[in-house]
């Protein structure tokens, strides 16, 4: 039988430090036993990656997680027949083990007979303890059931009296618990939302929490800090999971079918709440917007939102980049004909009909049905124009521009597809594309087949650059941000075209020796409200009525002295070069630049980072592009996206209390990371010893498995985090201040803009 892989890291101190003496760390096949994991198309690898969900057993009173903590691990409350599912099969394996049968289970090989001896009669009793629990639960009739599953409490340690906003961690979280955020329950009382099933009764500041329950998953998947301090109220079990294992529940389509019901209580609201358009309503108008909102994701490079599209939503941003573009959009408009270009235009679609070449008679076909066919060459040869057909024509373009992906049959490669027509500036167009269409962007896809029509049918369709102006970025939106609220609530049509953003390809990962994959894919998930239902709270709340006309007023205004310092002052539109967009500086939070006019070149700033750190190993490296006169070197940057933490197979990357990015001592050196990296802050450093599996990590393997050894640890730069200056040193020992740490969207775009600019191009309030 073939030995199977595992994985241990070099280091388990920090989760063994976590570690309470009746917690435990469960062999796969007694994670297979809880409920959770049923009914999974593919269950996590514990087999693989050993100890990274722990089984915690608390008694009343033990603090589970604390409110404001950065969050990497979720909590699962385990049910009473969970808790028994276990403990059989762990007596099983126990009596076997006494009976001399061969068993797989080092964690009780490594205790003496009477060790195990004692723990067959805890188990026996905490069996039968069990067994009356689950009787009684079946027995008891709804209301005292669901009182004897109640095992914890999320608590709330904030006051929640109105106070002016402090800074750091206290200032968000009365921030995020004022009094606004409140909403009434059934009984009359007020609720307030929390990472956690139940919301917080204002008055009592707890939520109850029962068996079967999940929390914590928001932190864990949105990186962001704990809502609440959850304690134990009875004797129970959890299990704590790291991220992967999440990922895997997540990724499952019944279990992601709950996890967005989850979103949409716990999440929703706080969004909605935050707009100021939504401030205003009481609890009654509201629940009528919460009743109608829908949950929408998109892939990277997807379109949201076209510019001349109609306004039918508005969006405000869960998770992602989202990138606002003037001059992007790509459908035909009938604005774009003249009247008297229809007779021309039926004439040469009528003339492509009739073409024997295969390339038109291919697009031809993709594009027009027969009986449009004949339809339009009828119409052709009598000169007679209908608005009927004028629409059946647009619908049918439309519907092909806005197609997934490049027909086989016209090329598989932007090669292949520019050699088509002997043009110039399609050929121009595809050289700045991806080799293979199949990893175009939506909106890449989209411009190359509206040029197509354009070339296969050229006094027929319009030439959109005739029409349009140079396309520019109007910025980049994220988390909490909304979308096309002008729009709706002008009644006009979209005048901006909004675009998942993801990291550029900036080839940086290929620096790492045996690099696979590169930065992984990144979506954008969105809350999407209905026109008809803003709509209709305009018509029916005065103070929304009333915020709304204002908001409009100060927009309006804000729009033309945009336009006004554009025309003025060209170089405002520095960020939506080329270049800029290559090298995906819009991402950093925390973008590290070096002026180059300043720099000496000392390199005082990379021997303050080593000093920095006990392991001697620098995070900074001088190396990499230039923009403008800043060198952008290779460090972290804090992402608004941080792929680097997706996938981790054991949890050990994850953001610190003020959003740095920390790898933790459990690495096992698998590069993933440093692999999804676009800009190459993430190092794999050798250890000069390898870390070998203390007893207690062997004993959660079996006899079958292989250890493969650690050999490297992934390091990152977590901004000086854990010293007491909380500044970067490199940036504080630069003695001719060059080095600084910027957020590129307020830094490379106006304050004052970024601040403002809404999903439609506006400036917001």
């Amino acid at each position: 039988m073939a030995k199977s892989a595992a994985m241990l890291p070099p280091d388990l101190s920090e989760i063994a430090e976590s570690l309470h003496q009746d917690d435990e760390v469960l062999t796969a096949d007694e994670l297979q036993q809880i409920s959770l994991f049923d009914g999974l198309k593919k269950t996590p690898s514990f087999d693989r990656f050993p100890g990274f969900t722990v089984l915690r057993r608390c008694e009343p009173g033990r603090v589970i997680c604390e409110q404001g903590d950065a969050g990497a691990t979720a909590f699962a409350i385990l049910t009473s027949q969970d808790v028994l599912a276990i403990r059989r099969q762990q007596l099983q394996t126990l009596q076997s083990m006494a009976a001399g049968e061969p068993v797989d289970h080092l964690g009780f090989e490594s205790l003496d007979d009477q060790e195990r001896a004692e723990l067959v009669v805890e188990y026996e009793a905490e069996i039968a303890g069990y067994e009356d629990r689950c009787g009684q639960l079946e027995s008891a009739a709804a209301p005292a059931r669901r009182q004897l599953e109640q095992v914890a409490a999320a608590q709330l340690v904030v006051s929640l009296e109105p106070t002016l906003r402090s800074r750091g961690i206290r200032g968000w979280l009365n921030s995020l618990f004022s009094g606004r955020r409140k909403r009434a329950g059934s009984d009359g009382s007020q609720l307030i939302p929390v990472d956690g099933p139940s919301d917080i009764d204002s008055e009592t500041r707890q939520a109850p929490l029962f068996e079967g329950e999940l929390f914590g998953e928001m932190s864990c998947m949105n990186r962001s800090p704990r809502s609440a301090t959850v304690v134990a109220t009875g004797q129970c079990y959890l299990l704590e999971m790291v991220r992967n294992v999440l990922d895997t529940l997540h990724n499952d389509p019944k279990y992601k079918l709950r996890m967005d019901a989850v979103y949409r209580e716990r999440v929703l609201e706080g969004h909605i709440r935050q707009l100021s358009l939504f401030k205003e309503l009481d609890e009654v108008e509201f629940s009528k917007l919460r009743e109608h909102v829908e949950l929408v994701e998109f892939e990277s490079g997807g379109v949201i939102c076209e510019e001349f599209a109609q306004s039918d939503c508005i969006y405000v941003i869960r998770s992602g980049v989202v990138k606002v573009l003037a001059n992007a959009w790509t459908s035909l408009r009938t604005a774009e004909f003249e009247a008297g270009d229809w007779t021309v235009t039926y004439a040469d679609l009528a003339s492509a009909c009739r073409e024997d070449a295969e390339l038109v008679a291919g697009l031809v076909a993709a594009v027009f049905d027969e009986p449009l066919q004949g339809e339009l060459i009828a119409r052709a040869g009598s000169g007679e124009v209908s608005a009927e057909i004028n629409q059946q024509i647009l619908d049918a373009l439309n519907t092909f521009i806005l197609g997934d992906g490049i027909p086989k049959e016209l090329g598989k490669t932007a090669e292949e597809v520019a050699a088509l027509f002997g043009d110039a500036d399609f050929h121009d167009l595809l050289a700045g594309y991806s080799g293979n269409c199949q990893n175009w962007s939506q909106l890449e896809t989209r411009t190359c087949r509206r040029w197509l029509l354009e070339l296969a049918f050229p006094a027929g369709i319009p030439r959109r650059d005739e029409s349009v102006g140079t396309r520019r970025t109007l910025a980049y939106l994220g988390r909490g941000d909304p979308l096309g609220e002008m729009g709706v609530v002008l009644d006009e049509p979209r005048n901006a075209t909004c675009v998942a953003y993801d990291h550029p390809d900036s080839g940086f990962h290929q620096r790492i020796p045996d690099s696979r994959t590169g930065a992984v894919p990144s979506r954008v998930e969105l809350v999407r409200i209905p026109r008809n239902i803003l709509h209709e709270m305009m018509a029916s709340s005065d103070s929304l009525k009333s915020v709304i006309d204002d908001i409009v007023r100060r927009r309006q205004r804000d729009r033309q002295e945009q336009a006004k310092r554009t025309a003025v002052d060209p170089a405002s539109l520095r960020q939506q070069t080329p270049r800029f967009e290559q090298l995906g500086l819009v991402q950093g939070q925390q973008l590290m630049l070096i002026d180059l006019d300043r720099c000496t070149r000392c390199g005082s700033c990379v021997d303050a980072c080593i000093a920095a750190h006990d392991d001697g190993n620098t995070r900074l490296y001088l190396d990499g592009p230039r923009y403008e006169n800043y060198l952008v070197p290779l460090t972290c940057r804090q992402c608004l996206d941080p792929v680097c933490m997706i996938g981790c197979p054991v949890g050990a990357i994850n953001r610190g209390d003020s959003g740095e990015i920390q790898i933790r001592n459990w690495c096992i050196g698998c590069r993933l990371c440093a692999e999804q990296c676009p800009y190459g802050s993430i190092q794999m450093n050798h250890l000069p010893v390898p870390v070998e599996p203390d007893e207690h990590q062997w004993s959660l393997l079996g006899e079958d498995a292989e250890v493969k050894k650690v050999t490297n640890r992934a390091v990152v730069c977590d901004m000086c985090s854990s010293l007491s200056s909380g500044e970067p040193s490199c940036v504080y020992s630069c003695p001719h201040e060059a080095a600084i740490r910027v957020n590129a969207r307020g830094f490379f775009f106006e304050s004052e803009e970024i601040a403002g600019v809404s999903g439609d191009g506006e400036l917001a309030s």
